[in-house]
């Protein structure tokens, strides 16, 4: 039997279809019919177990579901366990008049000897409840083929069909008497759901604040760890830089003091740091004035500006200052730059009016500013 073509005969109940007058349908009723709709919907995606799970459930708030019960035999046929399935269908024939559709479905699955093997059990028979009217809804349909049924088997089917009909017209009478149009009720599932969606919903919220934690005081640790990196990096430089002028590397030495000049130094660490950069600033800045002097005589005026510049970066107080910018404006001069050599020249003449160099200053200062 090709399940998914025998789904299309099991259709979702609708209670408003089936009740009528202003009374409710009981809880259990609803709810069955509830698990019977999302077992279908189960078996339309291809979820049996979980379809059998809903339909046992279904069946067991309502006893005398006798569709559910036939659909859960169905399943347990499609699954492979014909005892079970044959155990359901007999158990409608038992317990339901018109059981046609179990014989039918006994007959088309080979179930016949299964079923005869569950002859000698006794089935407790559900007791007829007010609020259990619900026993089957869809409406026999008779076979699409001619189906090989034992004699005997004929004889009861034709005594069950007339139970049958006497069965629909009872049934009839019973939903007619409901008093309920409304449709099926699954707000007792419905908020089981939404209690336990809030207590997950409530548990890993606790989690990710714990996480949450956890992960900030690693990254504080973290911080304080590259922190804590950093420093001992600049540690070690010092004492490159102490080999740099060993070396007599001096400028490349105050390079590196300058960039480290914000780095706060504890203890042991900062005497060494403040002792290098006194040593090493006055010595990187007469370097440079040397190289920048010597640059400015080879008249290579760029170069000679870009080194003499240096030196009031490393030590403002260097013993020749004043040629200093004696020979930054000379160089400013040279490369027709008129403005930056005047200021240069009149810094010098400012700031060290006593000096050989002033004179000097003076007199290029009105070789620029003389009008022609």
């Amino acid at each position: 039997m090709d399940l998914k073509s025998e789904l299309q005969n099991f259709k979702a109940i609708n209670l408003e279809d089936i009740a009528n007058g202003e009374g409710q349908v009981p809880d259990n009723i609803r709810n069955s019919v509830f698990l019977y709709n999302k077992a279908i919907d189960s078996l339309k995606s291809g979820s049996e177990d979980i379809a059998v799970i809903e339909l046992k459930k279904a069946t067991s708030m309502n006893p005398r579901f006798y569709e559910a019960i036939n659909l859960l035999g169905i399943c347990y046929s499609y699954l492979g366990d014909n005892d079970k399935a044959a155990e359901m269908f007999d158990r409608v024939m038992k317990a339901e008049s018109n059981s046609v559709l179990a014989v039918n479905f006994i007959q088309r699955l080979g179930l016949n000897e299964s079923v005869q093997s569950q002859k000698g059990k006794p089935v407790k028979r559900p007791a007829e409840q007010p609020g259990e009217p619900l026993k089957r809804i869809r409406t026999a349909k008779e076979p699409a083929q001619p189906l090989r049924i034992k004699r005997q088997t004929i004889i009861n089917a034709v005594k069950i069909g007339a139970g049958f009909i006497a069965g629909v017209l009872l049934a009839a009478v019973i939903f007619v008497s409901l008093p309920d149009k409304g449709t099926v009720n699954n707000e007792p599932l419905q908020a089981d759901t939404s209690t336990s969606e809030n207590n997950d919903k409530a548990l890993y919220e606790a989690k990710l604040a714990e996480l949450q934690g956890k992960y900030d005081l690693l990254q504080k640790d973290k911080d304080s760890a590259v922190q804590q990196t950093d420093y001992y990096k600049a540690v070690i430089k010092l004492y490159d830089i102490d080999a740099l002028a060993a070396d007599r590397k001096y400028e490349n030495a105050a390079d590196m003091l300058l960039l480290m000049k914000t780095i706060e130094f504890k203890d042991a660490d900062k005497v060494k740091f403040d002792a290098l950069y006194k040593t090493v600033m006055p010595l990187a800045a007469k370097a440079s004035y040397d190289q920048g002097y010597k640059l400015y005589n080879s008249r290579k005026y760029q170069d000679s500006l870009k080194k003499l510049e240096k030196v009031q970066v490393y030590y403002t107080q260097f013993y020749r200052m004043d040629a200093a910018l004696y020979y930054m404006g000379r160089c400013c001069q040279a490369l027709q730059d008129s403005r930056s050599a005047v200021a240069l020249f009149q810094k010098l003449m400012n700031e060290y009016p006593a000096s050989a160099y002033a004179k000097s200053a003076k007199v290029r200062i009105n070789e620029l500013t003389k009008n022609p």
